[in-house]
């Protein structure tokens, strides 16, 4: 794995080659391009901010209501997203890591199948609409902190990262922290947009033609705030980060009836990357799910 703080502007985040240039410049921002794996992401910013910098925030009825408005957005897909977890693994007395837990409704869902999850979030907001709404504790710490790998090391079971990947500054470093925290033979389940997304293909066949002066959607893509988008994967470069960490890739697809066996519809749009991988090791139970711990006396 790169070593983020060994990181100049011309080596690339997802290969570690010297050979990303500033290529794609944009109103608020540059995307970077890397001549060797073709990865796209903005210039190098600070890590994201820790969870005591967010100290002075206070949950107040706007921030409330903005929260509480969005509950029902994705409550679908949270759905499959589960059923796509239950598929590889065993959920009862299982260790479960949600990564980017948002206000905690992923976990929830967890916690309802019998697992024992805990949840990540960075955004101090969200951790409080969490613990006040669904009485849901959500650690702050990022997974690459230390904390993590020194006190959970190979601790769970399954770890989910979803759209999250997209967010963070260091994504090789993020998919490592999740491989040291899972078990010998646990999962990691992660979905991220797709490059592949015909508006990104557009807008850069735009940008190209126009010598940079039309940039189309690609504004929309990418974001220097906190926890705004800093690269978007194609498939086989969301492959190549899970596997460069030690990942074997057990499934990889456009949506979740197609990983799940159902017959997707004829022209779905394939803007998102769904991705199943496994950690070496470890014993597995009937079906190829990994076996759960054994129940505490």
């Amino acid at each position: 794995m790169t070593n983020p703080g060994s990181l100049e502007p011309r080596h690339c985040k997802l290969c570690g080659a010297s050979a990303a240039s500033q290529t794609i410049h944009l109103p608020s921002t540059t995307i970077q391009v890397c001549r060797e794996c073709d990865f796209h992401f903005i210039d190098y910013l600070d890590p994201l901010p820790p969870a005591e910098t967010e100290q002075h925030k206070e949950l107040d009825e706007k921030s409330w209501k903005y929260i509480e408005e969005r509950l029902g957005i994705g409550e679908g897909e949270l759905v499959w997203r589960l059923r796509l977890v239950e598929k590889y693994c065993s959920l009862p007395g299982t260790r479960c890591l949600d990564i980017g837990a948002g206000v905690g409704q992923f976990l929830l869902l967890l916690r309802a199948a019998e697992a024992l999850g805990i949840g990540i979030e960075p955004s101090r907001l969200r951790r409080l609409f969490a613990r006040k709404k669904f009485d849901l504790h959500l650690e702050g710490q990022t997974v690459e902190s230390p904390i993590w790998r020194d006190k959970y090391r190979a601790t769970f079971d399954l770890i989910t990262l979803w759209d999250v990947i997209e967010h963070v500054n260091f994504p090789a470093e993020t998919i490592q922290s999740t491989f040291t925290v899972l078990k010998p033979g646990g999962v990691l389940f992660l979905d991220t947009p797709s490059r592949e997304v015909l508006p990104y293909r557009i807008s850069l066949w735009a940008h190209r033609l126009s010598g940079g002066r039309i940039s189309l959607f690609l504004p929309g893509y990418y974001s220097t705030l906190p926890y705004g988008h800093k690269q978007i994967f194609t498939p086989r470069q969301l492959a190549q980060c899970v596997e460069q960490a030690g990942f074997e890739v057990l499934a990889q697809g456009a949506g979740y009836d197609e990983l799940l066996g159902m017959r997707p519809p004829l022209l779905r749009p394939k803007n998102k990357i769904i991705l199943v991988a496994r950690k070496p090791g470890g014993e597995e139970g009937a079906n190829g799910k990994p076996t759960p711990p054994p129940e505490t006396p």
